[in-house]
């Protein structure tokens, strides 16, 4: 049982150029990174790791659960959740309650990260935000759930051409044992069954929480508690790549260059094919004066995109919300090009082409659209 809607988010990674721009990130672009990065030293990594102190890790009151539940949450679920049905009975009644508009009619907003009793009082959150919110009260209803990291294909909005918005989602697994599984989806995301998905410890997701504070945190330009937030989160999850990455921004923007060099050789080093540090830690070099480094790693980046159908995907989505359909529809079938069985490059591709009046050719785009997707469930 899940809800499916149309776009995911969580994650944040960051990728700076003359502005800062937030991202999620994703771990699942494959590219080949062809300058040698050398790993930065154990010792050197503890060292940029334990610089903020005791209080960077442990002074974070009251997010230090983020599943914890307060009194109205548990009469919420008594009111609203039968104790005598069955689990998946109680699973129905928990998704109707959570959703319906008359109860807690719960919404998606991808800029919000909350525990799950911020959550609750908001209605409102990203992906892991709710799922959050639904594993804690879903608990409460004594059923088994847990936190499930969804390998979506590549995804990112392109703010420019210097500018991406990386995508990583997280939803729900309820296991009912013997009775099989069944996957919730409570926001606004492409999530499909074969979609390779796995478990996320509690540990892990609540990296991605302070990770995700962090990066608003660093938006809003309070980059003290952009450091200690991102330096908790590295202390829950030192082998997130992306956020080793977040740290590299923040210390950059901070005019800290070397210890930003190493936060970001420290994410390629967990990932060579972050993108998103890749291109940071290329401009980096440019500002540091390396411009044989920096260039490597513009190539590299460079190279990514050309062949990475889902780059032209997000170009050709930037170009048409810009009015620009005909560079839009060459961007489409750029994507198309090196990627022919994804459905939504057809779908799109008919949209453009009826913005541009071509009717005809985009009912075809579209019968191949529905039929892609067809094959692909």
């Amino acid at each position: 049982m899940r809800i499916k809607h149309p776009k995911p988010a969580i994650a944040f990674a960051i990728i700076s150029s003359g502005l800062l721009i937030l991202s999620t990130g994703c771990a699942n672009t494959q590219a080949t990174n062809s300058a040698q990065i050398i790993p930065p030293s154990a010792q050197a990594v503890k060292a940029l790791l334990d610089s903020g102190g005791a209080e960077a890790r442990f002074e974070f009151s009251p997010e230090e659960n983020i599943l914890a539940i307060d009194p109205d949450m548990r009469y919420f679920v008594q009111e609203n959740v039968p104790a005598a049905l069955s689990p998946r009975a109680r699973l129905s009644y928990l998704l109707d309650s959570l959703i319906r508009p008359s109860q807690l009619g719960l919404t998606y907003d991808p800029g919000i990260t909350l525990n799950a009793t911020e959550t609750f009082y908001a209605r409102k959150g990203n992906c892991l935000s709710l799922s959050s919110l639904f594993i804690a009260l879903a608990r409460e209803a004594n059923l088994d759930a847990y936190y499930n990291e969804v390998s979506i294909p590549p995804s990112w909005d392109m703010i420019s051409d210097n500018s991406m918005v990386f995508y990583k989602h997280i939803n729900i697994v309820v296991d009912f044992g013997d009775d099989g599984q069944e996957v919730v989806d409570l926001s606004v995301d492409n999530y499909e069954y074969h979609h390779q998905q796995h478990r996320l410890s509690e540990q892990e997701a609540a990296a991605q929480h302070y990770n995700n504070r962090g990066a608003e945190f660093l938006n809003q330009g309070k980059t003290d508690q952009a450091m200690r937030y991102f330096r908790r989160a590295l202390y829950l999850d030192p082998q997130a790549g992306h956020i080793w990455g977040n740290l590299g921004t923040l210390l950059r923007r901070l005019g800290q260059q070397e210890n930003a060099e190493l936060a970001y050789r420290q994410a390629l080093h967990l990932n060579k094919n972050d993108q998103v540090a890749i291109s940071n830690l290329s401009r980096l070099y440019s500002e540091m004066g390396q411009p044989e480094q920096a260039k490597l790693l513009k190539n590299a980046a460079d190279s990514f995109r050309k062949k990475n159908p889902f780059w032209h995907y997000s170009k050709a989505k930037a170009e048409f919300e810009q009015g620009d359909f005909s560079n839009s529809l060459k961007s489409i079938n750029q994507a198309i090009s090196l990627d022919r069985n994804e459905y939504r490059f057809y779908q799109f591709s008919a949209l453009v082409l009826h913005r541009l009046g071509d009717d005809n050719r985009a009912r075809k785009q579209a019968i191949k659209a529905a039929r892609l997707k067809l094959n692909a469930n």
